[in-house]
Protein backbone atom coordinates (compact mmCIF):
# COMPACT_ATOMS: atom_id res chain seq x y z
CA UNK A 1 0.00 0.00 0.00
CA UNK A 2 1.68 3.62 -0.99
CA UNK A 3 0.10 6.45 0.42
CA UNK A 4 0.07 10.29 -0.91
CA UNK A 5 -0.66 12.89 1.89
CA UNK A 6 -3.00 15.69 0.46
CA UNK A 7 -3.65 18.99 2.77
CA UNK A 8 -6.36 16.94 4.69
CA UNK A 9 -6.31 13.37 3.81
CA UNK A 10 -4.39 10.54 2.57
CA UNK A 11 -4.53 9.22 -0.79
CA UNK A 12 -3.81 5.36 -1.29
CA UNK A 13 -3.36 3.16 -3.98
CA UNK A 14 -2.30 -0.58 -3.81
CA UNK A 15 -0.88 -2.35 -7.57
CA UNK A 16 -0.54 -6.16 -7.57
CA UNK A 17 -0.11 -9.02 -10.34
CA UNK A 18 2.11 -8.46 -13.54
CA UNK A 19 3.32 -5.02 -13.54
CA UNK A 20 4.80 -5.38 -17.40
CA UNK A 21 0.70 -5.90 -18.93
CA UNK A 22 -1.24 -2.53 -19.78
CA UNK A 23 -2.33 -1.33 -15.80
CA UNK A 24 -6.26 -1.43 -15.07
CA UNK A 25 -7.26 1.40 -12.58
CA UNK A 26 -9.99 -0.01 -10.34
CA UNK A 27 -11.34 2.96 -8.56
CA UNK A 28 -12.63 2.73 -5.17
CA UNK A 29 -10.41 1.50 -1.94
CA UNK A 30 -7.12 -0.55 -1.82
CA UNK A 31 -8.78 -1.96 1.33
CA UNK A 32 -12.22 -3.51 0.00
CA UNK A 33 -11.59 -3.98 -3.78
CA UNK A 34 -8.95 -6.51 -3.49
CA UNK A 35 -11.71 -8.46 -1.64
CA UNK A 36 -13.86 -8.77 -4.47
CA UNK A 37 -10.39 -9.66 -6.86
CA UNK A 38 -9.25 -12.32 -4.43
CA UNK A 39 -9.43 -15.24 -6.86
CA UNK A 40 -6.10 -16.32 -7.61
CA UNK A 41 -7.22 -16.33 -11.53
CA UNK A 42 -6.62 -12.25 -11.42
CA UNK A 43 -2.71 -12.63 -10.87
CA UNK A 44 -2.08 -12.41 -14.24
CA UNK A 45 -3.61 -9.02 -14.66
CA UNK A 46 -2.18 -5.35 -13.51
CA UNK A 47 -4.38 -4.30 -11.27
CA UNK A 48 -4.10 -0.78 -9.39
CA UNK A 49 -6.77 -0.45 -6.34
CA UNK A 50 -7.07 3.22 -5.88
CA UNK A 51 -8.51 5.15 -2.94
CA UNK A 52 -11.13 8.31 -3.28
CA UNK A 53 -12.16 10.99 -0.39
CA UNK A 54 -15.34 8.59 0.11
CA UNK A 55 -13.56 6.19 2.01
CA UNK A 56 -10.86 8.35 3.94
CA UNK A 57 -10.86 9.26 7.55
CA UNK A 58 -11.02 13.50 7.22
CA UNK A 59 -12.27 15.76 9.29
CA UNK A 60 -16.12 16.38 7.18
CA UNK A 61 -15.62 20.04 7.32
CA UNK A 62 -12.30 20.30 5.49
CA UNK A 63 -13.52 17.50 2.92
CA UNK A 64 -13.13 18.89 -0.51
CA UNK A 65 -15.35 16.00 -2.59
CA UNK A 66 -17.23 17.59 -5.47
CA UNK A 67 -16.81 14.59 -8.64
CA UNK A 68 -14.11 17.63 -9.93
CA UNK A 69 -11.79 16.91 -6.65
CA UNK A 70 -12.20 13.07 -7.08
CA UNK A 71 -11.40 13.04 -10.47
CA UNK A 72 -7.84 15.92 -9.83
CA UNK A 73 -7.11 12.88 -6.90
CA UNK A 74 -7.19 10.07 -9.03
CA UNK A 75 -4.75 11.81 -11.71
CA UNK A 76 -2.59 12.84 -8.76
CA UNK A 77 -2.17 8.38 -7.96
CA UNK A 78 -1.58 7.81 -11.69
CA UNK A 79 1.32 10.51 -11.46
CA UNK A 80 2.90 8.77 -8.72
CA UNK A 81 2.53 5.54 -9.73
CA UNK A 82 4.18 6.50 -12.75
CA UNK A 83 2.09 5.07 -15.10
CA UNK A 84 1.03 6.85 -18.72
CA UNK A 85 -1.74 4.69 -20.00
CA UNK A 86 -4.16 2.39 -18.76
CA UNK A 87 -7.38 1.10 -18.62
CA UNK A 88 -10.30 2.78 -15.74
CA UNK A 89 -12.61 -0.02 -14.66
CA UNK A 90 -15.84 1.70 -12.24
CA UNK A 91 -17.67 -0.56 -10.62
CA UNK A 92 -21.38 0.49 -8.97
CA UNK A 93 -21.15 4.44 -8.68
CA UNK A 94 -17.22 4.62 -9.18
CA UNK A 95 -18.17 3.80 -12.87
CA UNK A 96 -19.33 8.05 -12.95
CA UNK A 97 -15.88 8.57 -11.44
CA UNK A 98 -14.41 6.00 -14.68
CA UNK A 99 -15.92 8.43 -16.75
CA UNK A 100 -15.67 11.86 -15.37
CA UNK A 101 -11.88 10.60 -15.33
CA UNK A 102 -11.47 9.28 -18.43
CA UNK A 103 -13.60 12.78 -20.21
CA UNK A 104 -10.61 15.04 -18.44
CA UNK A 105 -8.17 12.95 -18.80
CA UNK A 106 -8.16 10.78 -22.03
CA UNK A 107 -4.65 10.75 -23.44
CA UNK A 108 -4.05 8.37 -20.35
CA UNK A 109 -6.82 6.37 -20.92
CA UNK A 110 -6.60 2.76 -23.03
CA UNK A 111 -10.33 2.20 -22.52
CA UNK A 112 -13.45 2.27 -20.12
CA UNK A 113 -14.69 -0.79 -18.40
CA UNK A 114 -18.20 -0.23 -16.39
CA UNK A 115 -19.29 -2.53 -14.21
CA UNK A 116 -22.67 -3.00 -12.65
CA UNK A 117 -24.11 0.64 -12.89
CA UNK A 118 -27.15 1.91 -13.62
CA UNK A 119 -26.79 4.67 -16.39
CA UNK A 120 -28.27 7.42 -13.80
CA UNK A 121 -28.28 7.49 -10.04
CA UNK A 122 -31.12 9.51 -9.61
CA UNK A 123 -33.54 9.15 -6.86
CA UNK A 124 -36.40 7.63 -9.11
CA UNK A 125 -34.06 5.23 -10.77
CA UNK A 126 -33.04 4.14 -7.20
CA UNK A 127 -36.63 3.59 -6.39
CA UNK A 128 -37.57 1.59 -9.64
CA UNK A 129 -34.94 -0.65 -8.66
CA UNK A 130 -36.75 -0.97 -5.56
CA UNK A 131 -39.60 -1.48 -7.07
CA UNK A 132 -38.30 -4.35 -9.44
CA UNK A 133 -36.78 -6.08 -7.00
CA UNK A 134 -40.05 -6.13 -5.27
CA UNK A 135 -41.83 -7.42 -8.13
CA UNK A 136 -39.62 -9.77 -9.68
CA UNK A 137 -37.56 -11.41 -6.79
CA UNK A 138 -38.26 -14.56 -5.34
CA UNK A 139 -40.43 -14.85 -1.66
CA UNK A 140 -36.85 -16.42 -0.58
CA UNK A 141 -34.75 -13.47 -1.28
CA UNK A 142 -37.31 -10.56 -0.76
CA UNK A 143 -38.27 -12.67 3.11
CA UNK A 144 -34.03 -12.56 3.47
CA UNK A 145 -33.80 -9.10 2.63
CA UNK A 146 -36.37 -7.63 5.25
CA UNK A 147 -35.54 -9.44 7.59
CA UNK A 148 -32.02 -7.82 7.27
CA UNK A 149 -33.13 -4.57 6.49
CA UNK A 150 -34.59 -4.59 9.92
CA UNK A 151 -31.32 -4.11 11.65
CA UNK A 152 -30.38 -0.21 9.68
CA UNK A 153 -31.66 1.96 11.71
CA UNK A 154 -29.94 -0.30 15.29
CA UNK A 155 -26.68 -0.41 12.81
CA UNK A 156 -26.79 3.34 12.36
CA UNK A 157 -27.72 4.60 15.65
CA UNK A 158 -24.91 2.52 16.77
CA UNK A 159 -22.52 3.76 14.49
CA UNK A 160 -23.75 6.56 12.59
CA UNK A 161 -20.02 7.35 10.69
CA UNK A 162 -20.59 4.14 9.07
CA UNK A 163 -23.80 4.26 7.56
CA UNK A 164 -22.76 3.66 4.01
CA UNK A 165 -20.97 0.52 5.13
CA UNK A 166 -24.47 -0.52 6.80
CA UNK A 167 -26.27 -0.01 4.38
CA UNK A 168 -24.59 -2.16 1.72
CA UNK A 169 -24.38 -4.54 3.98
CA UNK A 170 -27.88 -5.05 4.97
CA UNK A 171 -28.88 -4.69 1.56
CA UNK A 172 -26.75 -8.68 0.58
CA UNK A 173 -29.88 -10.04 -0.89
CA UNK A 174 -30.01 -6.91 -3.49
CA UNK A 175 -26.57 -7.75 -4.09
CA UNK A 176 -25.57 -11.00 -4.37
CA UNK A 177 -26.97 -13.88 -6.72
CA UNK A 178 -26.42 -16.44 -3.32
CA UNK A 179 -29.07 -13.84 -1.26
CA UNK A 180 -27.70 -15.42 1.77
CA UNK A 181 -24.03 -14.41 1.46
CA UNK A 182 -22.69 -12.47 4.17
CA UNK A 183 -20.66 -9.97 2.77
CA UNK A 184 -20.43 -8.12 5.71
CA UNK A 185 -16.24 -8.15 5.40
CA UNK A 186 -16.12 -6.83 2.37
CA UNK A 187 -16.28 -3.57 4.37
CA UNK A 188 -14.38 -4.41 7.27
CA UNK A 189 -12.02 -1.44 8.11
CA UNK A 190 -13.46 0.71 5.23
CA UNK A 191 -13.30 4.39 6.58
CA UNK A 192 -16.84 5.89 5.54
CA UNK A 193 -16.62 10.17 4.77
CA UNK A 194 -20.24 10.53 5.12
CA UNK A 195 -20.31 13.70 3.64
CA UNK A 196 -18.55 12.90 0.65
CA UNK A 197 -20.31 9.66 -0.01
CA UNK A 198 -23.60 11.48 0.50
CA UNK A 199 -22.65 13.95 -1.79
CA UNK A 200 -21.13 11.67 -4.88
CA UNK A 201 -24.06 9.38 -4.75
CA UNK A 202 -26.64 11.27 -4.01
CA UNK A 203 -26.55 14.73 -6.07
CA UNK A 204 -22.74 14.53 -8.20
CA UNK A 205 -23.59 11.05 -9.59
CA UNK A 206 -27.70 11.43 -9.91
CA UNK A 207 -26.67 14.42 -12.13
CA UNK A 208 -24.09 12.78 -14.66
CA UNK A 209 -24.98 12.79 -18.07
CA UNK A 210 -23.45 9.22 -18.97
CA UNK A 211 -25.23 9.33 -22.46
CA UNK A 212 -23.53 12.53 -23.15
CA UNK A 213 -20.20 10.63 -22.13
CA UNK A 214 -20.63 7.61 -24.24
CA UNK A 215 -21.44 9.55 -26.93
CA UNK A 216 -18.58 11.16 -27.13
CA UNK A 217 -16.48 8.72 -26.22
CA UNK A 218 -13.74 7.48 -29.08
CA UNK A 219 -12.09 4.67 -27.48
CA UNK A 220 -13.01 1.22 -26.46
CA UNK A 221 -15.63 1.20 -24.08
CA UNK A 222 -17.40 -2.26 -22.34
CA UNK A 223 -20.14 -2.71 -19.93
CA UNK A 224 -20.52 -5.54 -17.45
CA UNK A 225 -24.32 -6.42 -16.04
CA UNK A 226 -25.56 -9.04 -13.85
CA UNK A 227 -29.44 -10.20 -13.67
CA UNK A 228 -29.29 -10.41 -10.36
CA UNK A 229 -27.94 -7.09 -9.37
CA UNK A 230 -30.70 -5.44 -7.87
CA UNK A 231 -29.40 -2.79 -6.74
CA UNK A 232 -29.09 -0.90 -9.73
CA UNK A 233 -32.28 -3.42 -12.14
CA UNK A 234 -32.87 -4.25 -14.75
CA UNK A 235 -30.43 -4.31 -16.99
CA UNK A 236 -32.87 -3.28 -19.65
CA UNK A 237 -31.78 0.35 -17.99
CA UNK A 238 -29.20 0.30 -20.87
CA UNK A 239 -31.34 -0.67 -23.51
CA UNK A 240 -31.14 2.26 -25.48
CA UNK A 241 -27.73 3.93 -24.96
CA UNK A 242 -26.40 0.06 -25.65
CA UNK A 243 -28.55 0.28 -29.05
CA UNK A 244 -27.73 3.71 -30.36
CA UNK A 245 -24.39 3.67 -29.70
CA UNK A 246 -23.30 0.16 -29.85
CA UNK A 247 -22.07 -0.89 -26.95
CA UNK A 248 -20.74 -3.95 -26.08
CA UNK A 249 -22.08 -5.65 -23.35
CA UNK A 250 -21.43 -8.78 -21.26
CA UNK A 251 -23.58 -9.65 -18.75
CA UNK A 252 -23.19 -12.52 -15.76
CA UNK A 253 -26.29 -14.79 -14.63
CA UNK A 254 -25.16 -16.42 -11.93
CA UNK A 255 -23.87 -12.70 -10.06
CA UNK A 256 -25.56 -9.93 -8.60
CA UNK A 257 -23.21 -6.74 -7.86
CA UNK A 258 -20.20 -8.22 -7.17
CA UNK A 259 -19.69 -10.67 -10.57
CA UNK A 260 -15.39 -10.54 -10.14
CA UNK A 261 -16.37 -12.33 -6.48
CA UNK A 262 -19.25 -14.70 -7.88
CA UNK A 263 -17.90 -15.39 -11.16
CA UNK A 264 -14.47 -15.04 -10.91
CA UNK A 265 -13.08 -17.03 -13.99
CA UNK A 266 -16.03 -15.38 -16.14
CA UNK A 267 -15.34 -11.49 -15.09
CA UNK A 268 -11.44 -12.49 -15.55
CA UNK A 269 -11.61 -13.65 -19.18
CA UNK A 270 -13.77 -10.68 -19.45
CA UNK A 271 -11.14 -8.37 -18.74
CA UNK A 272 -8.32 -10.38 -20.51
CA UNK A 273 -10.08 -10.21 -23.88
CA UNK A 274 -10.88 -6.48 -23.52
CA UNK A 275 -7.54 -5.47 -22.89
CA UNK A 276 -6.03 -7.89 -25.33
Amino acid sequence: MKTIQKENYQLTYLQQGKLDLPTIMVIGSPIYYPKLFSDPVYSDLNLLFVSHIGFTNVDPSKSKHSLDDVVSDLEIIRLDAHINEMYVLGHSGHGFMAMAYAEKYPEHILGVILSNLAPTNKKERQEGSIAYFEATASDERKACFYKEIAKLANDIEQAPEKRFSAMNIRMQAHSFYDFAYDGAYLWDDLPNNMVALDHLWGEAFANYDTESFIAKWQKPLILLLSDYDYLVAPTSLWNTIISKYKIPLVKFSKSGHNPMLEEPINYHQTLIDFIK
